[in-house]
């Protein structure tokens, strides 16, 4: 790529100021051709194994950040093509079908980047977050449509968003977008999405079914809550049986049974050696789970959740800190919480009602108020960076119930069966509490002369001296 800085040995004259910037004071594009050139170097070079786990580890950051870079410039770069309709030169129908042929990405991609550059200008923040790598491409399309709803938002979720996964970062922007609403726009977001819903079904190119579904946040909830119950049911009766099946698995079986209309409490059809007729999660092991069609087993119901601030609910909406959500599914209006109020399988969560914090019991088993504040707290697995929402295991972090720990809110936490494993038998240690949960793994609790936290010493270290000197050195 030619330098745009002119070398002309030929004084010149002072011209008139034009619309484009001088050429002093444009970027040097062929630093960014040469930029690339070296990663490209260097990648077609590079050799992993030369590498010790941490120096690789490091080599991942930097990675990533040019990556980031790289997708904040394009977007600018191609925000402004749009503008200038260079994809009419080109005969294509849009400007994101050309981006997508430049990119070998999808038209939808290509629209919500083209939509991402677009707000850029009108989000000082997030276009600063962007360009210096801060932010994902992900993270900024998210932030970018709490802020445009929400504009106060905009320092604390770009606060957040470095230490958070995308996922909750994408939780915290929908708080962010119902916390921007009116009573009025709330409902009519929530009417469009009930105007939206859809039940689609299509073959893949494996012969397999496949569904997408659209639905409003309360009769997902629902949903979910039934197809829950009946997914842990189904996976405990496996492992019951010895049949080790994913919880993935055992919720796609779960789906069938309910949509087919057997229910929570009506037995799985099975094979003779366990297995259901479905693919999987039966037991027949002769209990009442693998009953004959005449045994009736009482269908046990399934719970919504709601979470709700005192005050909003008088008020009849949202403000800023405030929610109304259902955990592990997003927001709702406040009407649609009243609506749920009166349904006897909707377990509330008022957030200046009864303190659940002087509920404490000493037994192992955990009381329903308890229990439904705890699963509103502990969403997903409290160790930073994990996601998981599913299976979680209730753990006595500060005092274990061994050495007389209670079951009160401050002593459980919600862990995935993974963290918990690692906590119970592997030496890893949870500390902090709601809000600033620290995952420490064992080297890190070894203190001054122990291990850096989070860094894996290679077994292999010396030999970083025979590869490319990255960091530093002679």
């Amino acid at each position: 790529m030619a330098s745009a800085t002119s070398h002309n040995p030929e004084p010149q004259a002072p011209q008139t100021p034009q619309a484009t910037p001088p050429t002093h004071l444009r970027l040097d594009a062929s630093a960014l051709s040469d930029a690339l050139d070296a990663i490209a170097g260097f990648v077609s070079e590079f050799e992993p194994g030369r590498y010790s786990g941490e120096d690789a580890a490091r080599l991942v950051t930097w990675f990533t950040r040019a990556e980031r870079l790289c997708a904040a410039g394009k977007t600018l770069a191609a925000t402004r093509a749009a503008a200038a309709n260079c994809h009419q030169t080109t005969g294509q129908r849009s400007a994101a079908h050309w981006l997508a042929g430049v990119t070998g990405e999808s038209v939808g991609n290509a629209v919500e980047l083209l939509r991402l550059g677009e707000t850029l200008g009108s989000h000082p923040g997030v276009d600063e977050a962007y360009r210096t790598g801060r932010l994902s491409p992900s993270g900024a399309k998210a932030v970018a449509g709490a802020v445009a709803v929400n504009p106060n938002s905009e320092g604390e979720l770009l606060q957040v968003a470095e230490g958070d996964t995308l996922s909750r970062l994408r939780d915290r922007c929908l708080r962010a977008r119902a916390e921007g609403r009116s009573k009025t726009d709330a409902a009519r977001v929530y009417e469009g999405i009930r105007a939206a819903r859809h039940c689609r079904t299509w073959t893949d190119a494996d012969g397999a079914f496949r569904l997408d579904a659209r639905l409003t946040p309360d009769a997902g909830a629902a949903l979910l809550s039934s197809l829950s119950a009946e997914s842990d049911r189904a996976f405990r009766r496996a492992r019951a049986a010895g049949i080790r099946e994913s919880r993935d698995a055992c919720a796609a079986d779960a789906l069938v049974t309910l949509v087919a209309g057997r229910g929570i409490g009506v037995p799985d059809q099975t094979t003779s050696a366990g297995r259901s007729k479905e693919g999987g999660c039966g037991t027949g092991d002769g209990t009442d789970d693998d009953a004959g069609p005449d045994c009736h087993v009482p269908e046990p119901k399934a719970t919504v959740h709601l979470r709700v601030d005192l005050d909003a609910l008088r008020r009849g909406g949202v403000g800023d800190g405030e929610r109304c959500e259902i955990p592990g599914v997003g927001p709702v209006p406040i009407e649609v919480a009243r609506d749920l109020m009166g349904d006897a399988i909707t377990d509330l969560v008022i957030a200046n009602g009864v303190d659940v914090t002087t509920i404490c019991h000493l037994g192992r088993s955990i009381p329903a108020p308890l229990k439904t504040a705890l699963i509103e707290r502990d969403a997903i697995c409290v160790v930073p960076g994990c996601d998981v929402a599913t299976g979680l295991e209730i753990d006595h972090w500060m005092v274990p119930f061994a050495a007389g720990g209670p079951a009160s809110l401050e002593n459980l936490a919600r862990l995935c069966s993974h963290h918990h494993h690692l906590r119970t038998h592997k030496g890893f240690r949870l500390d902090g509490g709601p809000g600033d949960w620290r995952w420490r793994p064992p080297a890190a609790q070894k203190g001054p002369g122990g291990p850096s936290p989070g860094l894996a010493v290679s077994a292999d270290r010396d030999s970083r001296s025979e590869a490319p000197e990255l960091f530093g050195g002679e």
